[in-house]
């Protein structure tokens, strides 16, 4: 997340927290009650106006091919049209109030939505705005219409917004909001139940485009069922159905949930072992369903994998890489790819998720095949790749990592990949390893699907995210707690393990040592508890950047229930809120203790 810094002129305030004509807004008879709470909310977090516009948060990677928009956009378009002949825009935001699209018939208003900064990729969340009728209707779940002085912000003043909540028809998410605005000037309350009109018929096309998908993974998950006598599972446009066998645990069946949503891309492995919370073993074959190209939904077999049955096979011994420690099968899987491929000098490229342990494993392979020898390992993203790969060519290593080789430019990959391929002639037991981002990243205009450098490797090796083997956690710990505190004797608590494998580790093993440093700063001495862990491992990794006041509130909310032992009665009366307040928020935050 980017912050974008507005120079706007003209900015005065009676007060810090209240701006020129709201200082008597929350006692004002004409505000609706949910503009009553929302004023006061955004009074009381600390929201001042002097600086909500001029550090806006902006993301840039909008996505825009999201159901959501795919169905709005012939509803804008025919709303631009039909109301071209008043000064308005009309705007798409998602279900955190960040501007998606946005269609002006004035070009003066447009400019002055822009420098108020209400455009694609800018957030307007009451969190980070206060009042509005975006970020309003976010908060309230209902149609909103905030007028001129209505708004928290002073330079809001001049607008006057109407939103209304689209929700998804079949799950009731929420989806997004759509909002027009004009200058106060300009305002009709009829904009109101213009937004009603028009988001209830984004919710029709959002009701027949998810019909299809779902009716197709419904009609694959009925012939899965019919096949096999074990548990079936399905994800399609938010629902989640189970059939069969129903051995999984509510915590087990709730990460299994979450990692249905991972499957959802395309990916060359469709049998898999994986590793639930509780330390049980299920083997899922997943089936992808997809509906006029498009991905539709998930379908997954799943069954119990008894402990006799995961016993290695005789004779067999998978080898150990320096560094790349655990016993997981996914990653013993990994090791043994790998370890192959070093042996015979195979080229290959290592494909997984930023932190996954891509180099960690290939100078662990490097050092199984030939310790004595140099490892060289070329950061692509610097600007001076090129420079740095021909260095490393030039040395006698044995092992070239081409680190981030998505990273190149065009003309930075053909010239290192002509580098390499001339090397290769004269040093063709050079083993060359390069690493690069996971399937779930694809994209038609991704660079390596047109990098020369492609053609060099003869196989890839997929790495598991942490989170698909979580019962190499406490191995991991164990080898980086030697390393950071080699002096003591560390201890970890069945529940402190048993949190982190919840987790979902974003940063994958990055992630878990950068934790582990902090608990070895906070607790020098002792057994690590679960009481010890930061208050963002009891919450699942966010869909969405966070921003400085919800991480604050998120981890309020975590020690308040830690202290009260998880009583949400008595944890919303010591927090000062209501109690369906601080279930929303466990659930926007998704905490789990």
């Amino acid at each position: 997340m980017t912050t974008i810094r507005n120079s706007g002129a003209g900015r005065h305030f009676t007060e810090r927290g209240a701006p020129d004509g709201m200082a008597g807004a929350p006692g004002s008879a004409r505000l609706p009650t949910y503009i009553h709470q929302s004023w006061d909310r955004s009074r009381n977090a600390g929201l001042a106006p002097d600086h909500v516009l001029s550090d806006l948060h902006y993301v840039p990677d909008l996505d825009l091919q999201r159901r959501l928009v795919q169905c709005a956009v012939p509803v804008l378009d025919r709303l631009h049209g039909d109301m071209s002949s008043i000064p308005l825009a009309i705007a798409l935001t998602d279900e955190n109030a960040r501007v998606i699209l946005r269609r002006d018939t004035d070009r003066s208003l447009a400019g002055r939505l822009d420098e108020a900064c209400f455009a694609p990729g800018f957030d307007y969340s009451e969190a980070t705005v206060g009042t509005n009728g975006v970020g309003t209707a976010v908060e309230a779940r209902m149609p909103g219409y905030i007028d001129g002085t209505q708004h928290f912000n002073e330079e809001l003043h001049e607008f006057t917004c109407a939103g209304t909540p689209i929700h998804d028809p079949v799950s009731g998410k929420l989806e997004g909001i759509l909002d027009i605005s004009c200058l106060a000037r300009d305002a009709n309350p009829m904009m109101r139940q213009l937004t009603i009109t028009a988001a209830r018929d984004i919710e029709a096309a959002l009701r027949s485009s998810g019909s299809a998908k779902q009716l197709a993974v419904l009609n694959s998950f009925i012939d899965a069922c019919r096949r096999r006598s074990g548990a079936v599972y399905s994800l399609s446009c938010g629902i989640f159905m189970s059939s069969g066998s129903q051995f999984l645990d509510p915590i087990d069946e709730a990460f299994l949930r979450e990692e249905a949503r991972c499957m959802l891309v395309p990916g060359r492995i469709n049998q898999f072992t994986l590793i639930l919370p509780s330390g049980q073993s299920i083997a899922i074959r997943r089936t992808l369903v997809d509906d006029a190209g498009e991905p539709a939904g998930v379908v997954l077999e799943v069954d119990l994998i008894k402990r006799e049955a995961s016993v290695r096979r005789r004779g067999y011994q998978v080898p150990t890489l320096p560094g790349a420690v655990g016993g997981s099968p996914q990653w013993e899987r990994c090791r043994t790819e790998l370890s192959r491929a070093a042996a015979t000098s195979t080229n290959t490229l290592l494909v997984g998720e930023r932190g996954a342990g891509r180099v960690t494993l290939a100078r662990g392979a490097h050092l199984h095949k030939n310790p004595q020898a140099r490892c060289a390992v070329v950061d692509c993203s610097s600007p001076d790749a090129v420079h740095d790969a021909e260095a490393a060519l030039a040395t006698s290593a044995t092992t070239i990592v081409l680190r981030r080789i998505d990273a190149l430019t065009p003309g930075d990959d053909a010239e290192i990949a002509r580098a390499i391929t001339d090397d290769q002639h004269s040093y063709p037991a050079r083993w060359i390893v390069a690493t690069t981002h996971c399937a779930s990243d694809y994209a038609s205009d991704d660079p390596v699907l047109t990098s020369m450098l492609i053609p060099l490797f003869q196989r890839t090796v997929e790495v598991p995210a942490l989170r698909h083997h979580p019962e190499d956690i406490a191995t991991i710990l164990r080898l980086h707690a030697a390393q950071l505190a080699p002096n003591r004797d560390l201890e970890f608590s069945d529940g402190m393990l048993h949190a982190l494998k919840k987790y979902t580790w974003p940063g994958n093993v990055s992630d878990l040592v950068a934790t582990l440093k902090k608990v070895l700063c906070m607790k020098p001495a002792g057994v690590v508890t679960e009481a010890d862990l930061p208050p963002y491992i009891h919450s699942a990794a966010p869909k969405r950047t966070i921003t400085t006041l919800e991480s604050a509130e998120r981890d309020a909310i975590i020690e308040t229930l830690r202290r009260f032992d998880g009583n949400r009665v008595k944890a919303a009366e010591s927090l000062g809120i209501s109690r369906s307040t601080l279930y929303r928020r466990i659930n926007t935050y998704a905490i789990h203790l």
